[in-house]
């Protein structure tokens, strides 16, 4: 594993502390850094090992509680700093000393918290379809196969809807291309505005979207899915209700036993949806996922 995935591992695990207790381990690393400082005497400077506590806080609590670290570490340093003997000409050299630190704390808790929103923004852009907001493929194959090992280790259900707008190609012919992104914007958040906060959401390319719905079975399925169903179908109205034929289909497979891989549990919906398909378009078929099946299907 590279040294960049360890750090960007390593700091998603500051990120999950809690704001509060990541400000006290900060302020609890300060105090005993002082401890240590004044211990050592004036020959050894300590100051550089204040910057830790407050890098961390800057991370994972953020930018202000950072801020407000470095206050603290930059006073405390000073104080012990005079409390282990220093002697100055005046007592401005020490706040000048002080200071001095406080801005060299600073200018490295902003660097750092230029670089963390860097990262929040390449790591959303990296997993987020540009033109929906929804997820994208990445993101999909990655929710998914964390479902699929909760399904093998816990037994719990989860359901794959692949939905396809029907006749999507005549929207850009009849009103443009522009007006066509704009539909499958407003079928994504009319699709969000129906899913449960466990839900997952992706576009998986063209007027293709995949919903993966963990703990569902078909009948909950069912009643969510027509839900979802009713609310595309106004969405389209609504943006494209000039053009004739314009409509969704879903398909949706419902996994109680696990699939050999996220590969297979997308074919297996998509082979569901291409059935509705089939059957008259503009509606919602569901089917149980079974291993003999797929291998039929797809070898």
């Amino acid at each position: 594993m590279s040294s960049r995935f360890r750090f960007i591992g390593f700091g998603d695990a500051i990120a999950s502390i809690p704001p509060w207790l990541n400000l006290l381990l900060g302020i609890l690393a300060v105090g005993i850094l002082a401890v240590m400082d004044y211990a050592s005497g004036r020959e050894l400077s300590f100051s550089i090992f204040y910057l830790a506590p407050i890098l961390f806080v800057t991370w994972g609590a953020g930018y202000w509680q950072g801020i407000a670290t470095a206050l603290v570490a930059a006073f405390v340093w000073g104080s012990v700093d005079i409390a282990a003997g220093g002697q100055y000409s005046t007592q401005l050299v020490s706040v000048w000393n002080s200071t001095v630190r406080l801005g060299f704390f600073l200018i490295c808790l902003w660097l750092l918290d230029k670089m963390k929103t860097a990262n929040d923004l390449l790591s959303h852009l990296a997993h987020t379809d540009s033109l929906t907001g929804a997820g994208n493929t990445r993101s999909f194959y990655f929710h998914l196969t964390g479902e699929i090992e909760r399904l093998t280790r816990y037994k719990r259900p989860f359901t794959i809807a692949y939905a396809d707008l029907d006749h999507f190609k005549s929207v850009n012919d009849a009103l443009g291309h522009t007006a066509g992104d704009e539909l499958l914007r407003i079928v994504a958040v009319a699709l969000k505005g129906v899913m449960r906060g466990s839900d997952f959401l992706a576009r998986l390319g063209g007027d293709e979207f995949a919903i993966l719905m963990p703990e569902t079975n078909e009948i909950s399925a069912s009643i969510a899915l027509e839900r979802a169903c009713e609310v595309v179908n106004l969405a389209i109205k609504t943006s494209a209700g000039d053009v004739p034929g314009v409509g969704v289909t879903i398909g949706a497979m419902v996994f109680s036993t696990p699939p050999e891989s996220a590969d297979v549990a997308i074919m297996a919906a998509d082979r569901v949806m291409y059935e509705g398909k089939h059957a008259g378009k503009n509606r919602i078929k569901i089917s149980h996922f079974s291993p003999m099946t797929v291998k039929e299907d797809f070898g």
